[in-house]
């Protein structure tokens, strides 16, 4: 066996030992600090804490990370840093880890984490077709060789494994003791948060963790508050109910909000560039999409520039290829979009035969009209609205006829996985630590139970991006990557439409300390947040 370290590691690793195990309840507010210290926080949807088992995707990304932990954590920008696994050896062949666990932790509910509890949650998602997005869910074999160590032997070698264990979702570990009878109760977890109450649709209490190993948090309660119109949430906010809104993945503060919030002096908002792209996906049952034209043509039919610059108010970044600049492995060479041309987009729906014979504005061949349903949630991202109908009136100067179909956000998940319900469908990358090995596959591989991917179905892109993934040498890992990245750019397999920029407004007047995650996961420092 050989041991793989990383610098970054090391120092992670000196920085958390400075830390002391806690062996005993304690308050964030401390002995003699008088009134607890509580911040309000507005999110768009319920917190799904009776399903919100550590090996589902039964809620919101980050709650995840407040409450559970894993192996490792992302620290960003590429970086893996030592969680509940303090380091790891990684054998010559890449395919078997055995990891050295942190001793002394204690999950909330005062019970221990150790080897036992470790197996006990990895047997319950590896090697389960519903993860197949992670290289590391299939595993040959799983044991414990003493109290705080563990080796797991992976049926392939795969560059992303560590990288992936500090995913937010379902690789994290719970307290067995959670599961009765096989059926999960409540959320109990190792973080250095922990349920406190719950009202569904309503509202939840998150407080530190008495047991928490690491730094703990500056106050005593954070109260999140189920406010599902963006709208709303801005009002919350301005009126004294909540402290804090904004975030990709918490709720969205409206485009057409931002600029008056930034201008008010009550408010400040922080900013932060993501990994994330938004773009429109192409369902390829639908036969115009067989042609590559109308795919090229609705790409140049789009201004990009118009949608950041004007329709966002630069708001967000005009989108070039399907991944961002910063994307690992994606160079403009490989990753690039096409430009605004309304002629070149006319030009190649002539090209392949569909004109506009009955006056009626809508383009034509054999009888078959180019008329598409566009699949939309505003619930998540509520500047899809104004970017939909924007989008439909671009299409609309080149003969393309778009219907709106907005759904809720569980009927539009549901009418973008099971039986694809659109002929196209606004959508977003995975972000920072899951691209691009993990957004590809969770994008361009079959959806589980399915034989179709969630994307576009294509044999020769999936085999490309197994390839990648499997490759080892970094050189040529680059290479094959070089043609995921093309192909999906030649192709013109999907649309980009813009990057978006994660932002929060913040009552500075009473919350000290905000600052933004590391990534879209992990939105906010949570345990950093003071009270003035």
């Amino acid at each position: 066996m050989s041991k793989k370290t990383h610098a970054v590691i090391a120092m992670a690793l000196s920085a958390v030992m400075l830390l002391s195990a806690c062996g005993s309840p304690s308050s964030a507010g401390g002995a003699g600090s008088g009134k607890e210290k509580e911040i309000n926080v507005a999110i768009y949807k319920d917190g799904g804490f009776d399903a919100l088992d550590a090996a589902s995707y039964n809620g919101p990304h980050f709650l995840y990370k407040m409450i559970y932990e894993g192996f490792t954590e992302d620290g960003g920008g590429g970086s893996i840093l030592p969680s509940l696994a303090t380091n790891w050896d990684i054998s010559e062949d890449g395919k078997t880890y055995i990891f050295h666990l942190r001793e002394g932790v204690k999950f909330s509910d005062g019970t221990d984490f150790n080897a036992d509890a470790t197996l006990f949650n990895l047997k319950r998602w590896v090697n389960d077709d519903r993860h197949a997005a992670l290289s590391s869910t299939y595993v040959d074999s799983m044991e414990a060789t003493d109290a705080h160590t563990v080796k797991i032997v992976y049926k392939d070698a795969s560059y992303p494994i560590l990288l992936e264990l500090s995913y937010p979702r379902p690789v994290r570990f719970l307290s067995p003791a959670s599961i009765k009878d096989e059926k999960f109760t409540q959320p109990v977890g190792t973080g250095p948060w922990m349920l406190e109450s719950y009202k569904k649709d309503s509202e939840f209490t998150l407080v530190p963790n008495p047991y928490y190993w690491g730094e703990k948090p500056k106050i005593d309660r954070i109260r999140f508050k189920v406010i599902t119109d963006a709208q709303a949430r801005v009002m919350a906010l301005q009126s004294g109910e909540v402290d804090i809104i904004g975030g990709d993945l918490v709720g969205k503060i409206p485009m057409e909000s931002l600029n008056e919030l930034k201008s008010n002096s009550d408010f400040q908002v922080f900013t932060k560039g993501t990994l994330c792209s938004h773009f429109i996906a192409f369902n390829e049952k639908t036969a115009a999409f067989q042609d590559k034209n109308v795919r090229l043509a609705m790409n140049y039919a789009v201004d990009k520039r118009g949608i950041a610059a004007d329709l966002f108010d630069n708001n967000g970044l005009e989108a070039g290829g399907m991944y961002q600049k910063g994307v690992p492995y994606t160079t403009e060479k490989n990753n690039y979009g096409y430009p605004y041309d309304v002629d070149r987009a006319k030009q190649l729906l002539e090209e392949s035969g569909y004109i506009d014979s009955d006056g009626d504005g809508i383009r034509e061949k054999g009888g078959q009209k180019l008329e598409f349903k566009l699949l939309l949630s505003t619930d998540e991202f509520p500047e899809w609205k104004p970017l939909s109908e924007f989008l439909q009136s671009e299409f609309t100067a080149v003969g393309i006829k778009i219907n709106l179909s907005t759904l809720d956000k569980n009927g539009y998940d549901e009418a973008a996985t099971d039986g694809r319900g659109y002929d196209i469908a606004l959508m977003r990358t995975a972000s920072d630590s899951w691209v691009p090995h993990s957004s590809l596959r969770e994008l361009f591989f079959d959806l589980a139970g399915h034989d179709y991917a969630k994307v576009w179905t294509d044999d020769n892109l999936k085999s490309m991006i197994t390839k990648a993934l499997l490759t080892m040498d970094e050189n040529a890992r680059q290479a094959q990557y070089d043609k995921v990245f093309s192909y999906i750019s030649e192709e013109a397999l999907t649309i980009p439409v813009y990057y978006p920029i994660s932002s929060f407004a913040v009552n500075t007047k009473k919350v000290a300390n905000f600052e933004i995650g590391v990534n879209n996961y992990a939105p906010v420092e949570w345990s950093k947040l003071d009270i003035k």
